[in-house]
């Protein structure tokens, strides 16, 4: 972390948000030794398995870092456990007018309005049939119409090892506005037996009584639908000046409390039906082992990464790795 903290970092931090990302996924298109730079620690008592994929260890890429599935290959030789490229619609979009992502670097944290920009459900299925798979992958696909999300589906199923359902987007007319749990369960309808990987549904946060009541009605319809797991959860509904559109998702540390809560409480809902995995405010190994205490299964990173840099992955599996062997634990499990 060294030479990313004192060089890397401040570049990066120089440039807007967006061109400093775009910048990120050049770079990974380069031949370097990224096992190396990334180094997570291989053990077995971090072997892992969602739905039946077998994983290296717990830790995932959230969906959003790579929005096109262009860069999943190098993202996996960092040592992630699994990688979720998108999210992918079925038809090109190019997203919000800009600026649509802000830093908040003292609360590490950013604060996104992108609008899904993605290159199309076809475009992202050449581009994962052409990466070799570093390690196991999944896909984030949303889409207003379920026809076009079951058309996305049909496109990227083949190419991933599962299919994450992003039915909670506060940056997109259709996932604030909609009867979600009606579009969810339509759309859960119409996979039905169409799909063949393991389907996992990212779910909205909630704050008040009345957005846990929202949440928990969409954690039972999804499982309901055949949901192979959830995700808890996305981003954080804030207005925000700085953004075109005056409003955005915040991710970042300040999310853990919530993650942590969401993720008991929807466990304990659900009674345990599925397995969940833990996303928003995830920065350190301790952060992690917290998730699966809290009934995670796993855990994904994503502002963590930007904050933080590419040994985040060695910092957060050589950590967890060493609480389960104090604990004399045989799996991720803590």
């Amino acid at each position: 972390m060294g030479l990313y903290r004192a060089v890397v970092h401040p570049a990066l931090f120089a440039l807007p948000p967006e061109t400093a990302h775009r910048l990120v996924i050049r770079l990974l298109g380069l031949p370097l030794p990224w096992e190396r730079i990334g180094g997570a620690v291989r053990d077995p008592v971090l072997e892992t398995e969602l739905c039946g994929i077998r994983l290296a260890n717990p830790i995932g890429l959230a969906a959003g870092f790579d929005k096109a599935c262009e860069r999943l290959d190098a993202l996996g030789r960092l040592g992630f456990g699994y990688v979720v490229g998108g999210t992918i619609t079925r038809r090109p979009r190019l997203g919000n007018p800009r600026p649509r992502i802000v830093r908040s670097p003292t609360r590490l944290a950013l604060v996104n309005a992108m609008g899904l920009p993605n290159p199309g459900a076809e475009a992202a299925a050449r581009a994962l049939a052409r990466a070799p798979r570093t390690c196991p992958r999944l896909v984030s696909i949303a889409d207003e119409a379920v026809e076009d999300a079951v058309a996305a589906h049909a496109l990227l199923e083949p190419h991933v090892d599962g299919i994450e359902l992003n039915a909670s987007c506060p940056n997109v007319s259709w996932g604030r506005d909609r009867d979600n749990e009606a579009h969810l369960a339509a759309l859960l309808a119409a996979l039905g037996a169409r799909r063949s990987k393991p389907l996992f549904v990212k779910l909205p946060p909630f704050r008040t009584d009345i957005e846990r009541e929202v949440v928990l009605a969409l954690a039972r319809i999804a499982i309901e639908g055949g949901a192979d797991g959830l995700v808890c959860s996305n981003t954080r509904p804030v207005a925000d000046r700085r953004l075109a559109v005056g409003r955005g998702g915040l991710s970042g540390r300040v999310l853990l409390g919530d993650t942590l809560r969401i993720v008991s409480e929807v466990r304990e809902a659900t009674e345990g039906a599925v397995p969940i995995t833990a996303c928003g405010g995830v920065f350190t190994a301790e952060d992690a082992l917290a998730c699966l205490r809290a009934g995670a299964t796993t855990v994904q990173v994503y502002t963590g990464l930007v904050y933080r840099g590419p040994r985040l992955v060695r910092e957060m599996t050589a950590g967890v790795a060493e609480a389960l062997r104090r604990k004399g634990t045989g799996s991720s499990s803590p």
